[in-house]
């Protein structure tokens, strides 16, 4: 009779939540929209539980965020914090999409809150160095660079935090300081385009022409996209050697994922990947982002999956495949 009462306990929690699948594309799907719509069936859900909806609503307030969607996106980070006041993952959600909405008092206040409750070196650090950037938005430099300071002595290894604080001296009219962080940033993530494009800003003002030039140009072969590059070359009358070797670097790139990645990765715009556990190339920015490449890549590739094959590559060809997994998200 006891073993009896056990199975039919198990039968209504089994009952009583939502699915298992669902969550998983909920928490995990590199598909967004997918992502939203398991989100929101749980959420839609009768019997999901509490703490699966709250899960399911911080979720899809990150899709709806990352779709433009801010309103939206603050509704649910908020529902999802009337369920569980501590989840600092809802608060930092919450505080980018009010820092989008230029609520910086707000967006402090969250950010304040996930750090509070955060003890994980990195996470706390990541945090750290979302409040600064909106206490420097805010123009609140001495406040932001106290953050920044602080994300760094966390996690030393952090580029970004180090581009941050250059951002951050940079509006506080010290130059070189920018330039030292900038420099710091580029030597921990060499693929860094935005700590390029952001020295390069600084060269330019300071009438280090070359520097500037090797700078924007650097930028623009990681990152096709990043328009003020492009901009400063034109000022600086420069532009038209960049779009040759930027139009080089990313063919190479192409013939190399062609001849060494396609077997496993879809590496065009288009089509599923022979390996179905293979990201496809055009989503792979949203899975890692592309500084976060160069390394495994410049190791001969610590396999993300079993089958990956052991290979090695130049830096010229680490270089070209970036700059073509960029060229796909243009």
């Amino acid at each position: 009779m006891r073993q009896f009462l056990r199975f039919a306990v198990l039968l209504l929690v089994g009952a009583s939540s939502a699915s298992a699948g669902l969550i998983s594309d909920c928490q995990r799907s590199s598909d967004w929209v997918l992502r939203f719509k398991a989100c929101t069936a749980v959420i839609e859900s009768s019997t999901s539980t509490p703490s699966e909806r709250a899960i399911a609503l911080r979720g899809r307030g990150d899709a709806r965020l990352r779709a433009g969607a801010t309103d939206q996106a603050i509704a649910d980070y908020t529902a999802a914090l009337d369920l569980n006041s501590g989840d600092a993952r809802s608060l930092s959600g919450r505080a980018r999409a009010r820092e989008t909405k230029n609520d910086l008092d707000g967006a402090i206040s969250d950010f304040t809150a996930a750090i509070q409750l955060t003890e994980y070196t990195n996470a706390r650090a990541a945090l750290l160095i979302g409040r600064g950037h909106t206490l420097a938005v805010k123009g609140s430099i001495d406040q932001a660079i106290e953050d920044f300071d602080e994300a760094i002595r966390l996690y030393p290894e952090s580029a970004s935090a180090h581009n941050h604080r250059g951002l951050a001296y940079r509006k506080k009219g010290d130059n070189t300081r920018a330039i030292e962080d900038y420099t710091l940033a580029i030597a921990l993530n060499p693929v860094y385009a935005l700590a390029y494009n952001n020295r390069g800003y600084v060269y330019e003002s300071l009438g280090r022409r070359e520097e500037a030039i090797a700078d924007f140009n650097r930028a623009l072969l990681l990152d096709g996209s990043l328009t003020g590059a492009v901009d400063g070359l034109k000022r600086l009358k420069a532009s038209g050697e960049h779009a040759e070797e930027s139009e080089k670097l990313i063919a190479e790139g192409e013939s190399v994922a062609e001849s060494s990645c396609s077997f496993c990765h879809a590496v065009g715009l288009s089509g599923a990947s022979p390996k179905p556990e293979a990201p496809q190339f055009r989503n792979l920015s949203d899975r890692y982002p592309a500084l976060s490449l160069r390394e495994p890549l410049s190791r001969g590739i610590a396999a993300p999956h079993d089958v990956m094959p052991n290979f090695s590559l130049s830096e010229r060809q680490i270089d070209g495949l970036i700059a073509y997994i960029n060229s796909l998200n243009r």
